[in-house]
């Protein structure tokens, strides 16, 4: 099997049922998602609790439909029954909540450092911040990904300090 076709050899690529350039700013949102979802992946691999791994596998799906809807396949994503619904906001703020009860109210802000697991939440916080930047530059117009985007960088914060507070790791604080 070849994993390689030549087609965007002159810097364009198929997106739905046409073509547009590899800079296009729908490409650098797919890939920014792609991105996210790569280093959701290397959480996984760095996470040793099974409740944080059960809500990075649910994040990692949600991730895959957000990216197909901007790819222009909504009539895929319609079918296959993976949209962003308004339960799946519901369900990352109630995840949310749920773990920020482990962790001490912030007074002040902190540096994004700990154990490597818990640095891997900062980077898909990052990275999710910048897909959401993207998904508005993109004019996509799905309410509900953008507050599943917002609500998803507050809760990999939140599990940032929740992995850091398991493992004893302190907090250091910007004084």
């Amino acid at each position: 099997m070849k994993y390689y076709t030549g087609n965007g050899d002159k810097g364009e690529t198929d997106v739905a049922n046409h073509r547009v350039k590899k800079d296009d700013r729908i490409i650098e949102l797919i890939g920014t998602l792609d991105e996210l979802n790569s280093f959701i992946g290397y959480a996984l691999s760095k996470v040793s609790y099974e409740d944080v791994k059960s809500v990075l596998k649910t994040i990692e799906k949600r991730i895959y439909s957000i990216s197909a809807e901007a790819a222009g396949y909504s009539d895929l994503v319609k079918k296959e029954n993976i949209s962003i619904e308004k339960k799946d906001v519901e369900e990352i703020e109630n995840t949310t909540d749920k773990f920020s009860e482990e962790v001490k109210p912030l007074t002040k802000f902190i540096y994004p450092n700990g154990n490597e697991a818990a640095c891997t939440m900062n980077i898909c916080r990052a990275v999710t911040r910048r897909a959401e930047r993207q998904y508005i530059r993109c004019k996509l117009e799905n309410e509900k990904v953008l507050s599943y985007l917002n609500r998803l960088s507050s809760l990999l914060f939140v599990l940032f300090r929740v992995i850091n507070a398991r493992e004893r790791v302190r907090e250091e604080t910007f004084d």
